[in-house]
């Protein structure tokens, strides 16, 4: 019994993981002048993602950074994401930012836009780390709850961006976890019959 116990825990698990396997991954180096730039790395089953940079020129070097974009508006990013939806699914996102000031009383604001529809709750906190030169690496840790199955995101400032990258993770609601569960019971009980 206990051996089908921790082998319908397993099944949970992997069966949860499988299902709801909904980790995204996208990042842009901005290597070129293309203000619509593919990403450079991207794992996201559910679609493309979308950046459009409003910058009316590229910068191939500048303090050691290679490919970076002054802005002159904003970058606009659109990620489709998962469809796991429900009163208890959230998601977790990570947007990270390398940009340096373009004045000396530039700064980045606190959150960036995220827009979504509809959400009842988002947070958002922000850790800085000083790279050198007046370059900074910004994380900005956000969770929306219920999950969306998009994102838009809005990075706003008179700034110089280096490179950008979003990850993002849908939590699905427990009781679809422990239906799985339950399921992958059934299923061992009618083998051993």
């Amino acid at each position: 019994m206990k051996n089908l116990v921790f082998l319908c825990m397993a099944i949970t698990l992997a069966a949860g993981s499988m299902a709801f396997g909904s980790i995204t991954t996208v990042s842009w180096t901005f290597s070129e002048p293309d203000t619509t730039p593919a990403p450079d790395d991207v794992s996201n089953p559910y679609g493309d993602p979308i950046l459009v940079v409003d910058s009316c020129f590229w910068i191939d070097v500048i303090d050691g950074h290679t490919g970076v974009f002054p802005l002159s508006g904003q970058i606009d990013v659109y990620l489709p994401n998962s469809q796991v939806t429900g009163p208890d699914t959230y998601k977790n996102i990570t947007l990270t930012l390398i940009w340096k000031a373009s004045t000396i009383d530039t700064i980045l604001p606190e959150d960036p836009l995220v827009a979504v529809t509809p959400y009842v709750d988002l947070t958002s906190s922000r850790a800085d780390i000083n790279l050198g030169d007046g370059w900074m690496q910004t994380s900005f840790d956000i969770t929306i709850w219920p999950n969306p199955i998009e994102e838009w995101f809005a990075i706003k400032g008179d700034i110089m961006v280096d490179e950008l990258s979003i990850n993002t993770e849908c939590i699905p609601e427990p009781t679809t976890i422990a239906l799985l569960g339950l399921g992958a019971l059934t299923l061992l009980r009618k083998r051993r019959v």
